[in-house]
C-alpha cells in the first residue's frame, strides 16, 4: 500500500490538486448560475436551453472532469517542459526531485488531454471543441507563450477566465458570466503577474524571458491598474447588471474586498517583489472568495 502511494503522490502533485478543483468548482458554478438545474433566479430573465445546452448530471459531472483533466494536462505539460527553471524556483517537484521520470510524465499528459476529450466528446461534439481550445492554448503557452512578456500571462488568464465561461457554454443566460469571468481574467493576471516576478531566478538560469524581465516599476504599475479595474468593476455585477443581488455585494464588502485591500498594498510598495509569494496566495484566496460570492447569491435566491 505505501509503494502504491508512493507512485501515485508524484502525479497528484503534478495535476495540482487545488488549482484544478477550484477550476472544477469554477466550471459548476457557471453552469449553474447559467440555470442548471434548476430554474434561474427571478432577477435573470428564464429562457429554454438551446440545444447542446447542459440537461442531466451526467452531463455536468463529464464536462467538470473534461475542464479539471485538461487543467490537469496543462500542469504537466507545463513541468515537463520547465524542468530546469523549476531546479531552481520549484526544487521539490516531482520531476526535479526525480520521484517520476520525463517519460511518466509525457504518458500522464497525453492521458489527461485524452480523458479531457473524452468527457466533453461524451457530452456534445460542440463541447468537445470547447474542450479542444484550452488545450491547445495550454500546450502553445508551455512551449512558446511562457517564455514571452505579458501574452503568456494573458493567455493564462483568460483559460481561468474560460473555466466559468465553459459551464455556461450554449446556455442562453450565458450573459450573467461575463463580469464575473472579466474579474477572474483581471484577478488572474495580476498573479501570473506575482508568479513570474517570484520564479524570476529560475527563468533566468533557464534562459526564459518572461515578463518579470520588465522593470520593476512597470510591472507595479500593471498590478495596481489591473488591481483598480478589479475594484471598479467587482461591484458591475449586482449594482450595475443586476444580474446578482445583495447577498453577492454582501460577500464582497465582507471577505473580497479585504483581500484585495491587503494585496493591493503589497503592491504599491517599491520592494513588492519581496512579497510577491504572499500576494499570489492571497490572489487565489480572494479567487476561491468570488466565487463563494457568487455561489451564496445563488443558493440564497433560489431558496
Amino acid at each position: 500500500m505505501v509503494k502504491v502511494v508512493k507512485v501515485i503522490v508524484p502525479y497528484i502533485r503534478t495535476a495540482r490538486p487545488l488549482n484544478t478543483a477550484i477550476v472544477g468548482c469554477a466550471v459548476f458554478l457557471g453552469m449553474w448560475l447559467a440555470g442548471f438545474p434548476a430554474p434561474v433566479p427571478v432577477y435573470v430573465e428564464s429562457v429554454e436551453p438551446v440545444a447542446g445546452a447542459v440537461k442531466s448530471y451526467t452531463d455536468a459531472i463529464l464536462l467538470i472532469l473534461a475542464a479539471m483533466a485538461a487543467t490537469a494536462y496543462g500542469n504537466a505539460v507545463n513541468d515537463i517542459l520547465d524542468v530546469e527553471t523549476d531546479r531552481v524556483s520549484h526544487p521539490d517537484r516531482p520531476l526535479v526531485t526525480g520521484a517520476m521520470s520525463i517519460g511518466s510524465a509525457s504518458v500522464f499528459t497525453a492521458a489527461l488531454a485524452t480523458l479531457s476529450l473524452a468527457c466533453a466528446t461524451a457530452v456534445s461534439v460542440f463541447h468537445a471543441t470547447a474542450a479542444l481550445i484550452p488545450i491547445i492554448l495550454l500546450t502553445m503557452y508551455s512551449i512558446y507563450f511562457k517564455r514571452t512578456k505579458l501574452i503568456g500571462n494573458i493567455i493564462v488568464a483568460a483559460l481561468t477566465a474560460y473555466a466559468l465561461l465553459f459551464g455556461g457554454l450554449s446556455h442562453p443566460d450565458i450573459k450573467i458570466l461575463f463580469a464575473p469571468a472579466l474579474l477572474a481574467f483581471l484577478l488572474n493576471f495580476c498573479r501570473e503577474l506575482a508568479k513570474d516576478v517570484q520564479d524570476t531566478e529560475g527563468d533566468r538560469a533557464a534562459g526564459f524571458a518572461t515578463s518579470a524581465e520588465l522593470p520593476r516599476p512597470i510591472i507595479g504599475r500593471l498590478l495596481i491598474i489591473a488591481g483598480c479595474a478589479h475594484l471598479a468593476a467587482m461591484w458591475a455585477p449586482s449594482l450595475l447588471l443586476g444580474h446578482f443581488g445583495m447577498v453577492y455585494t454582501g460577500v464582497c464588502v465582507a471577505a473580497v474586498l479585504p483581500l484585495h485591500i491587503s494585496w493591493m498594498m503589497l503592491a504599491f510598495r517599491a520592494d513588492f517583489d519581496k512579497y510577491v509569494k504572499r500576494m499570489g496566495a492571497i490572489l487565489k484566496a480572494e479567487m476561491v472568495a468570488g466565487l463563494a460570492a457568487l455561489a451564496a447569491d445563488k443558493i440564497i435566491w433560489t431558496l
